[in-house]
């Protein structure tokens, strides 16, 4: 087209016909113009296309990340539960006057006291933020995202950090002068079954400080899963259902 406005404007100077070249000149601009915009528009739509793309890998891998933490969460969930119960069992043993099976308590005293850590990954959430956090054009999952990784695993993580403290802080102090030994865990049976066998099982019915050192753990243990870890069990679920929602509407564009 360009071409033919060409050829018509060289014939119109060559005749020197000024009037009627200037309708044919500004033809000329409007499709350079016209040119232009289409170019920008595409180079536009090009770059949207590679930012989507870009997007939904990070969204993917973000969803894949959050499912293996929840796992991993569910898992540690289970062991503080049996955890618990296992120490009501010895507390309640040690207020009972009852017969009792000393490796029953030994092996309950291990499950008490079974440290575990949350095992979780932020390389997705790293990856966002390298690219941008404004890479997720949703704003409401965009802080979502955020909330959760930056505040909820922060926060979750300096709860469990001081639960672990305080099952150090027994076995430093609390259980030297009163059990064999800690972490005599069977490694060759499935679920590590361990033994903390008390020397004098008798004397510890009448020891308060052991008493109260584990209650506390055991309370310490309820508010860890109850208030902490249901917290970041829901919140990491709600983040992986709005995440899936947003990929599916990212792949049907």
């Amino acid at each position: 087209m360009t071409k033919f406005f060409r050829r018509i404007r060289q014939l119109l100077l060559s005749e020197r016909r000024f009037g009627k070249y200037l309708p044919y000149a500004i033809g000329e601009i409007t499709l350079v113009v016209i040119g232009i915009l289409v170019a920008l528009q595409i180079n536009n739509w090009n770059q949207n296309r590679i930012e989507n793309g870009i997007e939904l890998e990070l969204l993917i891998a973000c969803q894949e990340g959050l499912e293996k933490d929840l796992s991993d969460a569910n898992f540690n969930m289970n062991i503080h539960t049996e955890g618990i119960k296992a120490a009501n069992y010895v507390i309640a043993s040690l207020a009972s006057s009852d017969a009792y099976n000393i490796d029953t308590i030994a092996r309950k005293m291990s499950d008490a006291m079974m440290p575990t850590l949350f095992v979780h990954s932020t390389s997705a959430f790293e990856a966002i933020k390298s690219k941008g956090v404004n890479i997720i054009s949703n704003g409401d999952l965009r802080n979502k995202i955020i909330e959760v990784y930056d505040s909820r695993y922060r926060f979750f993580l300096s709860s469990e950090q001081n639960y672990y403290d305080n099952i150090e802080y027994g076995i430093k102090t609390i259980l030297p002068s009163r059990f064999e030994e800690a972490y005599n865990n069977d490694l060759q049976k499935p679920g590590l079954p361990g033994s903390i066998m008390p020397l004098n099982f008798e004397a510890l019915k009448s020891d308060q400080e052991f008493f109260f050192y584990l209650k506390t753990l055991r309370n310490r243990a309820n508010i860890l899963l109850e208030f902490h870890y249901a917290q970041l069990q829901s919140d990491i679920t709600n983040l992986i259902n709005e995440l899936e929602q947003e990929i599916k509407l990212i792949e049907a564009q």
